[in-house]
């Protein structure tokens, strides 16, 4: 992963979880990393953890609900690095809830967060990535709910990732004779700090069990994924979108995985 030295790899929602073990996979791989995370003390911890292992990155405060927030994340990595090569968008608020049961203000947090985040910085990073010697990569990570699959009270944050999976789609078109290309990764069950929380590690286990390849995914299988989309290898693919869950969506599970989450999910509604 050499080519990545010198590169400058922007990634939202790297605090903690999946966009954490992205951006120390690609500090460990040569880049420059800006972390973007809501929460600074989960930033400042990403940050120092790349750093103490040899790496390079620094820390900006990101919410990515606000259009200005994500301009503010570009001119901070243009401010450090002095070019961007990758934006890697990760970060998500989550809605849980079917129809009816979430408010306005959870579900524009999450469409806003996810898919209008995705909307401002690639168009603030646009003439940036445009001049990357390599090639501008863009990627979105998105989830098998938004394209694949249907679980029960997270209706709200299928739609959010739907919609981004459409973003790429349309943006890969609007920007392809820009030097610049645009995909996305939907991943299945991701043993992060949210699973956790959702499923507790006995429940996470037992989902775990139920994929065709027999666990769940990890932030590393992410970042390989991204490694791909971001490298020279990939300038002949934009607009498109790898589902990478374990062979979930295509197995038949019957009483499994899904159930397990289903009953987590019910177990947690009932207690509010």
């Amino acid at each position: 992963m050499s080519e990545f030295a010198g590169r400058s790899v922007i990634v939202t929602g790297a605090g903690r979880g999946v966009g954490r073990g992205i951006a120390e996979a690609f500090a460990a791989a040569g880049a420059s990393v800006m972390i973007g995370a809501r929460t600074l003390s989960h930033g400042e911890v990403a940050r120092d953890a790349i750093r103490a292992a040899g790496g390079r990155a620094e820390l900006a405060g990101f919410d990515a609900k606000s259009h200005e927030s994500c301009r503010a994340l570009v001119d901070a990595t243009l401010a450090a690095f002095g070019r961007i090569d990758v934006v890697i968008h990760c970060a998500a608020e989550i809605p849980h809830g079917g129809l009816g049961k979430v408010s306005d203000e959870a579900l524009e947090a999450g469409l806003a967060s996810i898919a209008k985040a995705a909307w401002w910085l690639l168009d603030a990073a646009r003439p940036h990535l445009s001049a990357a010697p390599s090639g501008g990569r863009f990627i979105a990570i998105g989830s098998v709910n938004g394209t694949f699959t249907v679980v029960p009270n997270m209706t709200a944050y299928g739609m959010a990732k739907a919609a981004l999976d459409a973003f790429v789609r349309g943006a890969a078109g609007d920007v392809v004779r820009e030097n610049i290309t645009v995909n996305a990764i939907n991943p299945g069950l991701v043993a992060s700090d949210n699973a956790r929380r959702v499923l507790g590690d006995d429940g996470l286990a037992a989902y775990g069990a139920t994929i065709p390849v027999g666990r769940a995914g990890t932030p590393a299988d992410i970042a390989h994924a991204c490694f791909y989309f971001a490298s020279q290898h990939a300038g002949y693919c934009t607009g498109a979108s790898l589902k990478l869950d374990g062979g979930a969506s295509v197995a038949a599970r019957g009483e499994g995985g899904d159930k397990v989450l289903q009953d987590r999910l019910k177990a947690q509604a009932e207690q509010h």
